[in-house]
């Protein structure tokens, strides 16, 4: 049953990567939308458990086979941190909006760093600054919906 949850974790998660690519690929803007890293953020922040390593790995292992030129376990690395550091920084400091603002705005940075390092930091910049914006829109949208009243 262990093995089933994890295979189905990964699965998901692997299926939220692509329709990050997909979605991101078909945008003409160039603010990217990132469900995917808006779920990393979420794991950390809410749901964060040891055994939810292994299918972050292997999410990240099956989306440097399938969609990066880069070393097979860079992306696996960057995903787990972070789920780390959104974790940490939840973990030191009161659930505000503020603290939730610089947890996507830090994970964004680590999120992309194989992008800002290719590339210029002034040609990306700009869209990494309303990039901030639009994903922290939609995180707390996401987690206002998904707060259970009871």
């Amino acid at each position: 049953m262990k093995i089933l949850r994890q295979t189905s974790i990964t699965l998901i998660l692997f299926l939220i990567s692509l329709l990050e690519n997909y979605l991101n690929t078909f945008i003409s803007l160039n603010i990217g939308i990132y469900i995917f890293f808006i779920a990393l953020v979420f794991l950390g922040t809410d749901f964060f458990d040891q055994s939810n390593v292994i299918p972050i790995f292997f999410s990240g292992v099956l989306y440097d086979s399938f969609f990066s030129t880069y070393y097979l376990g860079l992306y696996s690395a960057i995903f787990l941190f972070v789920v780390i550091v959104s974790n940490f920084l939840v973990s030191k400091f009161t659930k505000t909006n503020i603290v939730y603002f610089t947890i996507i705005s830090i994970c964004l940075l680590v999120y992309k760093s194989p992008i800002i390092f290719e590339f210029d930091i002034n040609y990306w910049l700009y869209n990494y600054l309303l990039s901030v914006f639009v994903n922290f829109t939609i995180y707390l949208f996401l987690k206002r919906i998904l707060r259970i009243n009871v």
